[in-house]
């Protein structure tokens, strides 16, 4: 059966039915609506026909087919008219469907065709014996005769067909007809497609998927449910996109969506293509040429490192560390002794390496190392001791795909070291109260020593009640055992001197007679340092930053942001790492940097700004944000090590000229480092934090803290130089105003006396002169 479909408008299926040739009004119908489907099928659509010979047609009840046609005719879908083909000849009943052309109905006979379905009110009677008549006899030959006809004509239509769409291009409906004969028959096998574009093609055709094409083209990418559904006619164009064959135009994007190469993100996708095909071809080279590269040697923008790293890893190369130079391995083999010297000629590490087959450098590698547990298993030591040896610098490591190995030859020459044993125990990690001890002195002088820098802290641990307590290594504590009576001396002097200090003169000088001095205020000691009780925005703060999340800190201007850096510096040093310490100015890198150093001591912290450089492989850098989002762009390997970046004043974001800095730098960061944002309070915090976890692709911890350890007040400042609060500063106003009011009172009362008395000396000058003058003169 053939169907016309139409995908963008709402389709309007016909079905056609066989017609039996067997029995009296034998035809099956289910309802109604069946019914009047097989009617309107059964009309044609070039001429009426009259009531009786559809009724011969159908062989079906009378009363039925008077009902659907009632309604057909209600409905305008039928018309309907009684004429005489001759003045003597009875009234018969026409039916036309509304295509037939007005020409055709006036060939019929004079009369009205109409949609009054009372022009169908007929003898049922009279037609129930019509299949007596001669004429309802002969109705199974004519049907007969006529469905051989429909058959021939159907196997020309679809020869005519399949010659017209074998190049499968579009044509016309005009051109389709005019090839035909007239329209396509409703029973033709042949699936012809009427386009978007108002043209004719068969489905699965070239024509049709350029159709096709351009639909997705205008409505923008589909998922592939929503192409499937749509196009569910080309079995062949969905089967090549199912099996991952992409048909031009046609684009599957990474996330499965289809677009084509003509949208915004067909283009964005084949160029991302092109490149990845341009550095697969480097990469090829690189492969054969080099058993270790960096992505400098690939890549040419910061743009391309995600599809190089992605292609690399896809290829099977590995990240490595060794001494501090990131590099990649190469997947291809290579002689094992040009992997030997470049090994040493990128990072110095030098290794023995014979004559042999060519090797993958990533499995030369693991020949030439073990883990951490096979190197505890074969030092019969624990793992923690292994790593203490690496922290010690006993043993050399290095980060494979970020895992941590050492060096098989080492963990040999070191098993038969007669002192082993004593070196691991000098590397063992204590916490202050075995540290204390071990001095025979209390936790708190443990602390103050670290603090002062005669220990160094290897670490933090967690205590019982939920504070974080710090770790010292045994050997710095055996080797300080002897001079720490001496540095107690040491204490216990400068607190005599502070007392000594503190304490009020016990002499009175003698006073002049007559005359009393006030007494002189005693001031409280200092109180005795101890250790810092955090509050509850830096608890926070804390805790999230060393679980290994992104957190940004909003507080208040002396609130303590610093002390959160510290700890989290602290932490990430005791593990090995290294650390960034950012600021917008030179001026306050310089103040962290002299900071930072009293903290962590000289040799820990470094300085490297645009004009000076100051031990710059220290854990610890203090560098402007321009520094490191540069050193992103040029050297993304010398970053390995760094487990955070501190970004004081992260506020600068929103800084038209320099924003860009921090944006860049958080954007093109390596994705395992974790940042930490200190800034005071900010609006929009929140929405900072949304991009950045937008941007990193993970969580960002947001703390913030509203209350000001340094209240602000607001004070009014006079002309004289006094400072007023709000009380005063009104009482001030009001009574400079009174006195001004007053002022201009009585400049406005001197004024009109002076005018009086100017007013008075003129008129004295005249009426003296006529007083003068005698009476009797006139």
């Amino acid at each position: 059966m053939a169907k016309l479909f139409s995908y963008g408008k709402v389709d309007v299926e016909i079905f056609s039915i066989e017609i039996p040739e067997w029995g009296v009004w034998s035809l099956p119908v289910k309802d109604r609506e069946q019914l009047k489907t097989i009617i309107l099928q059964q009309l044609p659509e070039d001429q009426p026909l009259k009531l009786v010979d559809l009724l011969l047609k159908l062989k079906i009840s009378p009363q039925k087919l008077l009902g659907a046609l009632q309604s057909l005719a209600s409905a305008h879908l039928l018309k309907v008219a009684r004429l005489k083909s001759n003045p003597e000849a009875a009234e018969e009943v026409w039916l036309a469907r509304n295509e037939v052309p007005e020409a055709k109905l006036a060939m019929v006979g004079p009369g009205a065709w109409s949609y009054n379905p009372q022009q169908l009110a007929v003898r049922q009677k009279y037609l129930a014996t019509l299949h007596t008549t001669a004429a309802g006899e002969a109705e199974p030959e004519r049907q007969h005769q006529e469905q051989q006809r429909l058959k021939e004509q159907l196997a020309w239509q679809e020869k005519v067909l399949a010659e017209l769409f074998k190049d499968g291009q579009a044509m016309t409906r005009e051109e389709l007809e005019h090839a035909l004969g007239g329209p396509i028959l409703p029973k033709v096998k042949t699936p012809v497609l009427r386009l978007i574009s108002g043209r004719y093609a068969l489905a699965d055709s070239p024509a049709a998927w350029q159709d096709a094409a351009d639909y997705v083209t205008k409505k923008g990418p589909l998922s592939y449910d929503e192409f499937a559904r749509k196009f569910r006619i080309h079995g062949g164009l969905l089967a090549n996109i199912r099996a991952g064959k992409e048909i031009t135009p046609f684009v599957v994007l990474p996330n499965g969506y289809i677009t084509t190469s003509e949208t915004d993100a067909g283009k964005a996708e084949l160029a991302k293509r092109r490149i990845r095909a341009r550095l697969k071809d480097k990469l090829a080279q690189v492969y054969r040429d080099h058993p270790f590269f960096t992505l400098g040697q690939i890549i040419e923008d910061s743009e391309q490192r995600e599809v190089a790293t992605q292609i690399i890893k896809a290829d099977g190369a590995y990240r490595v560390n060794i001494n501090g130079v990131g590099l990649w391995t190469s997947p291809y083999p290579h002689d094992p002794r040009f992997i030997a010297q470049e090994l040493k000629r990128l990072t110095g590490q030098h290794l023995e390496a014979g004559q042999g087959a060519e090797v993958v450098p990533l499995t030369w590698l693991a020949s030439h190392s073990m883990t951490v547990s096979e190197a505890a298993d074969k030092l019969r030591l624990g793992e923690d001791d292994i790593l203490n040896l690496c922290e010690l610098d006993e043993l050399s490591s290095f980060r494979l795909d970020g895992n941590r190995r050492l060096w098989r030859d080492e963990v040999r020459e070191i098993k038969y070291r007669p002192d082993l044993h004593k070196t691991v125990k000098r590397a063992t990690k204590l916490n202050t109260l075995e540290a204390a001890d071990l001095l025979g002195t209390t936790p708190e002088r443990v602390r103050r020593l670290v603090r002062e820098g005669y220990l160094n802290a290897v670490g933090e641990i967690e205590t019982e009640g939920g504070r974080m307590g710090i770790l010292v290594r045994r050997g710095d504590v055996q080797a300080i055992k002897e001079r720490f009576p001496g540095i107690e001396h040491e204490w216990s002097l400068a607190a005599r001197q502070q007392r000594r200090e503190s304490t009020p003169a016990q002499r009175k000088e003698k006073l002049p007679s007559g005359k009393k001095r006030p007494r002189r205020a005693v001031t409280a000691p200092p109180p005795v340092p101890g250790p810092v009780q955090l509050d509850a925005f830096q608890e926070q703060a804390v805790k999230a930053a060393l679980a290994g999340k992104n957190v940004l800190v909003a507080a208040p201007t002396g609130t303590g942001k610093t002390v959160i850096a510290e700890r989290l510096i602290e932490a990430v040093m005791a593990r090995g790492k290294a650390a960034v310490y950012t600021s917008p100015l030179k001026a306050l890198s310089n103040q962290k940097f002299v900071d930072f150093r009293n903290v962590f001591g000289h040799d820990m912290v470094g300085l490297v700004t645009g004009d000076i450089s100051i031990n710059p492989y220290a854990p610890l850098l203090i560098m402007t944000t321009e520094i490191f989002r540069n050193r992103c762009f040029s050297e993304p390997e010398g970053l390995d090590d760094v487990a955070c970046v501190v970004f004081d004043e992260i506020h600068y974001l929103d800084d038209p000229d320099r924003g860009t800095a921090w944006e860049e730098s958080i954007i093109f960061a390596p994705p395992h480092i974790k940042f930490l944002g200190l800034s005071a309070t900010v609006p929009n915090i929140q929405e900072i934090a949304d991009w950045m976890a937008e941007v990193r692709g993970e969580p960002v911890e947001v703390v913030v803290e509203r209350n000001r350890a340094v209240p602000l007040a607001i004070n009014w400042l006079t002309s004289e130089g006094a400072i007023l609060d709000e009380d005063e500063a009104r009482e001030y106003i009001e009574e400079a105003v009174k006195r001004r009011v007053e002022e201009r009172r009585a400049e406005r009362q001197a004024a009109r006396e002076d005018e009086f008395a100017r007013r008075g000396r003129r008129w004295g000058k005249h009426g003296t002169h006529r007083s003068r003058k005698s009476i009797n003169s006139h």
